[in-house]
């Protein structure tokens, strides 16, 4: 039986068993049975896994060959090892090379946000943030991160920033997506070109989809978009005393409410406002921003004392067009207003709680 060739080979099932079958070549046993050591040496069919450390010589793969009708099939006495490549010889030679898939683990990451929340953007937006449930693999927002036409559901080609390294948090759990600050300043020559990223009245949906890669390599469980209104340019700083402030109760653990006149920018909302008490000392307590980042409240650790807080913003606090507390993003250089301002550490508003 030496001569026989097998009309193919692959990963199969046998009695219950993984195996390797080898269809077409028992055609010609005829009544042989089965169980008899005879059947392996006949057929001369050897499985050897393809290990650095195998040499010539290195022996086959234990096992018996089981006769399913026409077919053969080699089950090993141990069994095949996932992402391990196998030769499959018969006769001596070479019949094919079988790797054993390794099992695809279950897709548990998914997107948990996109911002901004708010529904209408400026058409000079900066920026926008992803952020994912567990940690993510680099190398892939390009190809899965996308701003599409909402209205003909085409890519918008050109309007993030090409960046050859992505902009992640250490935990590689919030990623920052940069629009082309080139097309968004005015007098560049891509913004002459090429214009906005963002066209007013026309809605666009920051789109992930789920071949967007964890740590562990897993694709997403599912793809996530927002849509977006867009709306005039905003071209003012950020000014702390334009904001709304509702003072808590002294004595209380009631909220300190703050509005803003805009959306600001989330990622550093989190971390550019806190609070000071008569003391001078920060008040401690859970931070919040609210919905569409128009708002941010403090609810503290202990109760409020009596007497005047200050409402502290860091001078880089900024908002969806990256305009900050300092200065404006593109600023008009015949516009005395525009220029930056010093400012010395921190801007503030006063409050009391009574």
């Amino acid at each position: 039986m030496g001569g026989a060739a097998a009309a193919s080979i692959a990963w199969s099932r046998c009695g219950g068993a993984d195996c390797i079958r080898l269809s077409g070549l028992a055609a010609g046993l005829g009544g042989l049975d089965p169980g008899l050591s005879g059947l392996a040496a006949g057929l001369g069919v050897e499985v050897r896994p393809q290990l650095e450390v195998a040499a010539e010589g290195f022996p086959a793969m234990a096992g018996r060959l089981v006769r399913d009708g026409d077919d053969v099939c080699f089950v090993p006495r141990f069994g095949f090892a996932d992402g391990t490549s196998y030769t499959i010889a018969v006769g001596g030679t070479t019949a094919a090379v079988l790797t054993r898939p390794r099992p695809q683990p279950a897709a548990s990451t998914e997107v948990l946000a996109i911002y901004p929340t708010a529904a209408e953007v400026p058409r000079n937006l900066l920026r926008f943030y992803v952020w994912f449930s567990a940690p993510m693999s680099e190398g892939y927002a390009a190809r899965h991160v996308q701003l599409v036409d909402a209205t003909s559901n085409e890519p918008m080609a050109g309007a993030v920033l090409p960046a050859g390294s992505e902009l992640w948090s250490a935990d590689r759990r919030r990623l920052t997506v940069l629009l082309d600050p080139a097309r968004i300043k005015r007098g560049l020559t891509a913004q002459r070109q090429a214009g906005y990223p963002l066209r007013r009245g026309e809605p666009f949906r920051v789109v992930v989809d789920d071949g967007f890669r964890d740590a562990l390599g897993r694709r997403l469980r599912g793809a996530a978009e927002r849509r977006y209104a867009v709306g005039a340019d905003e071209r003012r700083r950020v000014d702390p005393g334009t904001w709304t402030v509702f003072a808590p109760s002294g004595g209380t653990r009631e909220p300190l409410e703050v509005e803003f006149d805009r959306p600001l920018d989330h990622g550093l909302l989190t971390r550019c406002l806190h609070v000071t008490g008569p003391d001078g000392l920060p008040v401690a307590g859970s931070p919040e921003p609210g919905p569409g980042e128009r708002s941010w409240r403090l609810t503290p650790g202990r109760p409020w004392a009596p007497g005047s807080h200050r409402l502290i913003a860091d001078p880089v606090l900024e908002d969806l067009a990256g305009n900050s507390v300092s200065r404006v993003f593109d600023r008009d250089l015949a516009r005395p207003e525009d220029r930056p301002r010093p400012v010395s550490g921190t801007a503030s508003v006063a409050f009391c709680a009574r």
